[in-house]
């Protein structure tokens, strides 16, 4: 299972728009889709391109969700300003008088998922056919651990239309 922190921060504005990576261009990030950091907390952050929100969501994937794991909303969310502070070159303090919200989600200590994706092991590649497989066709399972495209919506998606498709036909 996959461990997994994710954080979403949403501003007043979107401050981004006025940053450039050269002030003799004239360009600034205002189209800025992902950003990727070497930043040890949040090294990944993405805007909701096309919908020009003033919201950035950050992924704390391994080492960096289990260092953040279990720890309070204030300590998250702290080291998520210092992580785009850092990137961006703005003060966290500035960050923090800009920010209307925020929220995360911490999957490892989540009860009911216990993680964020699955991904197989060596010899692995007969465990989502076996995962799939009903029981006595009266419990359907669903999920992206039972579908090809583990770790993804789009496998949670399909794997939802499979079971489905599955429990239709056995009510026939």
């Amino acid at each position: 299972m996959g461990k997994v922190i994710r954080v979403t921060l949403q501003f007043r504005t979107r401050f981004w728009e006025s940053i450039g990576p050269d002030k003799t261009d004239g360009k600034t990030l205002s189209h800025m889709n992902y950003l990727f950091t070497q930043d040890d907390w949040f090294p990944t952050w993405w805007t909701r391109m096309p919908d020009k929100v003033p919201i950035l969501t950050g992924w704390a994937a391994d080492r960096s969700a289990q260092w953040l794991s279990g720890k309070s909303r204030s300590f998250v969310v702290e080291r998520a300003l210092g992580s785009v502070g850092s990137a961006l070159k703005i003060a966290p303090r500035r960050l923090a008088s800009l920010l209307h919200e925020a929220w995360f989600h911490d999957w490892q200590n989540d009860p009911f998922s216990r993680g964020a994706y699955s991904y197989g092991g060596v010899g692995a590649d007969r465990a989502q056919r076996d995962l799939a497989r009903s029981v006595e066709k009266t419990l359907f399972f669903a999920g992206e651990a039972t579908d090809i495209h583990t770790g993804t919506v789009h496998g949670a998606i399909a794997s939802g239309r499979r079971a489905a498709s599955e429990i239709l036909r056995s009510l026939q």
